[in-house]
């Protein structure tokens, strides 16, 4: 379950935010911010968009040992695709690949729908 913000910065860069649980899956159950900066691109009319985003992850793993090992700094490496069908609302899937150095990467599967401003 996720819930994010999306700003366009340039023509072909957006930044976004967004709370991101991954599950609660023992051994491990994520959830945290993320933030990304992504190269955007829109087809057709601007009715289609593609983008690739990268940035950190910082989450919290109820299931990890001490506190001090709760909270952790990941990396995110991220693709989406999203189809406009009303000038305000849009269908929009996301893959993320969270990259840790603790052995727990795990790939994520997103769909919505979106609300543009």
């Amino acid at each position: 379950m996720s819930a994010e913000y999306r700003r366009g910065l340039l023509r072909y860069v957006d930044w976004t935010i967004a709370w991101l649980n991954e599950g609660d899956t023992n051994p491990f159950g994520r959830y945290g911010i993320i933030t990304e900066l992504w190269a955007v691109r829109a087809f057709f009319e601007d009715h289609l968009a593609l983008g690739i985003g990268a940035g950190p992850y910082l989450a919290r793993d109820k299931y990890s040992g001490d506190n001090e090992e709760k909270t952790k700094v990941a990396g995110a490496v991220s693709f989406t695709a999203s189809w406009r069908f009303h000038p305000q609302f849009a269908v929009r899937g996301s893959f993320h690949r969270i990259v840790t150095n603790y052995n727990r990467d795990t790939d994520i599967f997103l769909g919505g729908l979106t609300y543009r401003f």
